[in-house]
């Protein structure tokens, strides 16, 4: 009976022994798992915050000319917009058209930025940025070149030959622009000028720059 309890007693040793060495070892391996995670996180955000600093510390270089206060080629950082190329030339001068570019277009090396004056026609100058958005002319439903409302004259709006605008209108659109401070800044303003269903209708044929 005696030998009986022992052996049982032997048993329950060893089981609690097992036990307790299996429990050390989920421990352990937990323990080495969130070091596994922490280290894989720290050497994913290494790398974001290496390439942050590259693309901060990266140049492009922009050249900008026209109706600025000093025209020439500046560097900036890669994620600079027209706006800060503008800010470097010391900004417009006082007849500058400043609705004649697009300030928010990101830099991209090699640009070539032309500032008009106001009253200036179009020029032959090719604006490009990121986005190349002034690289082509704007066409009308016909496949025709859009009208800038804001520097054409008289004779140029009859001489698309717009359905409903003669000459009187033509003239309208011209003092309007004048009256307003020489420009039509919306399609509000066209209506307002020949009103509501003309000027929404000569959108297709002219561009508000």
């Amino acid at each position: 009976m005696k030998n009986k309890k022992a052996v049982v007693g032997s048993i329950t040793i060893i089981f609690i022994f097992v036990v307790l060495i299996f429990i050390g070892y989920e421990v352990e391996s937990r323990g080495e798992d969130n070091s596994s995670n922490v280290s894989v996180s720290e050497v994913m955000n290494n790398k974001k915050s290496k390439k942050s600093n590259e693309n901060e510390t990266k140049e492009v270089s922009a050249q900008i000319f026209g109706a600025v206060k000093n025209p020439g080629v500046y560097s900036l950082k890669s994620n600079s917009r027209v706006k800060d190329l503008i800010d470097q030339a010391g900004g417009f001068l006082d007849n500058a058209d400043k609705f004649s570019i697009n300030g928010a277009a990101k830099l991209v090396d090699g640009a070539n930025i032309y500032v008009k004056a106001q009253g200036e026609k179009d020029s032959k100058v090719t604006n490009t940025s990121s986005s190349q958005e002034n690289t082509q002319p704007q066409q009308n439903s016909s496949g025709e070149d859009k009208l800038d409302i804001n520097t054409a004259t008289v004779d140029d709006i009859v001489s698309k030959k717009i359905k409903g605008i003669g000459k009187g209108l033509a003239q309208r659109i011209v003092d309007y622009r004048e009256k307003n401070g020489g420009r039509i800044s919306s399609v509000e303003d066209l209506q307002k000028a020949i009103g509501k269903k003309r000027g929404q209708d000569l959108m297709d044929y002219v561009n508000i720059n």
